[in-house]
This record gives structure tokens, C-alpha cells and sequence, in this order.
């Protein structure tokens, strides 16, 4: 029955075998019920084949220069074709 029905738990089982005769306590139908297996979550590589489009890498950084100076760097880097973008 828990084959047939992998939305039914335990109680609705209980339930459904009482209604033809037989009296099963909840404990006993839950020791035999089949475990469904899930589908396998997707692995990191596959998330990123399927975001790669909208994915973008920012850096924000400072960088003295030789003349005491300070540059502010924003470097935004797109991940589909590695293309970057500097901005001081």
C-alpha cells in the first residue's frame, strides 16, 4: 500500500486497512512502510552551466600608488565569456 501510495503515511495506512477488517497499530505500519527516494539534488557544477549568464564577481579594493596617492578599484568580472570591468 505505501508503494502505491507514497503520499500516505502511516495513519492514513492505518485508517485505509482498519476500513477492510484489519486493526494494525500505527507503530507496525510505519516499521513496514517503503522509503521513497527523493531525486538527487543538482551539484554545484550543474548550477553553475545552468547561472553562468547571470553570475558576476565584484571586488572592491585600495591601492596606493608610488606617489601617496590612494586608488578606489571596483573590478566587476562577468563569468560567461570572463570578461572584466575596471573601475578607478
Amino acid at each position: 500500500m505505501s508503494k502505491a501510495n507514497a503520499t500516505w503515511g502511516a495513519p492514513r495506512i492505518r485508517n485505509e486497512l482498519a476500513k477492510i477488517g484489519l486493526e494494525v497499530s500505527g507503530s507496525t505500519v510505519a516499521r513496514y512502510i517503503v522509503p521513497h527516494r527523493k531525486p538527487p539534488s543538482p551539484t554545484t557544477a550543474a548550477f553553475l552551466d545552468k547561472h553562468v549568464k547571470e553570475l558576476v564577481s565584484v571586488d572592491f579594493f585600495v591601492l596606493p600608488t608610488a606617489t601617496s596617492r590612494v586608488l578606489f578599484v571596483l573590478l566587476l568580472l562577468a563569468h560567461d565569456r570572463r570578461r572584466y570591468t575596471l573601475s578607478a
